[in-house]
């Protein structure tokens, strides 16, 4: 397990998430600050990972004995030999700050859920770097996470037993399949020892692309 401590909360990355798309105004960045420093002093943030061997018996794809779906992940992975399941969190007090903050303040809860969601995307950065400093002369491929192209929502309840996720980062999951604590994230990277070439990534793979409203505005996620 990685134990994390959150470093400065990318702002623009949160203000994004807010729908801002330019200059904040005074406000907006006041209560960015309030947010970071309670997510700061607050939350747990934690990652759980584990590498499994890949096996292809055809037209199935497992990693270990999890079956991999859909022709996406199958082209992400296709010359990788290892892939790295991992699970992140910021722990329950984030969601508790994002609750309380709805009960008497809208746009307080509103900023706290962006900066929350750009803290978790910064953890899981920290922690692939940190996979990439453990694996020295190991190529990565992309993260990538249930509910991205086709690969099924539906793989959430094994990912987490297969990290012992509940019991090692108290992460559970909905029957539908949504994650406990809400900011936390489930993803695989794939592991080669041959350099592997660019794929498709962000949009071009997303489920959301055509009702985006970030690439509505000519933006992403």
């Amino acid at each position: 397990m990685l134990s994390m401590t959150l470093a400065p909360i990318d702002r623009q990355e949160a203000f994004r998430y807010m729908g801002c798309f330019g200059e904040p105004d005074p406000n907006l960045a006041a209560l960015a600050d309030q947010c970071e420093r309670e997510l700061i002093q607050k939350t747990h943030p934690g990652v759980i990972y584990r590498v499994l061997p890949l096996q292809r018996q055809d037209p199935r794809l497992l990693a270990g004995a999890l079956e991999l779906p859909g022709e996406d992940i199958r082209r992400l992975l296709q010359d990788c030999s290892r892939v790295l399941l991992m699970a992140a969190t910021l722990s329950g007090q984030a969601d508790q700050l994002i609750h309380r903050a709805g009960i008497s303040d809208m746009t307080k809860a509103l900023a706290m859920d962006a900066m929350a969601s750009a803290a978790i995307e910064q953890i899981c950065n920290r922690a692939e770097e940190q996979f990439r400093e453990q694996m020295p002369g190991i190529y990565f491929t992309w993260r990538y996470s249930p509910g991205y192209g086709d690969l099924p929502l539906e793989l959430q309840p094994q990912i987490l037993q297969l990290l012992d996720a509940q019991k090692r980062l108290g992460l559970t999951v909905t029957p539908e399949h949504i994650l406990i604590p809400r900011k936390s994230v489930t993803a695989l990277i794939g592991l080669s020892a041959q350099p592997l070439k660019k794929g498709a990534r962000g949009c071009a793979t997303c489920r959301m692309r055509e009702t985006c409203q970030f690439r509505k505005r000519g933006a992403h996620c």
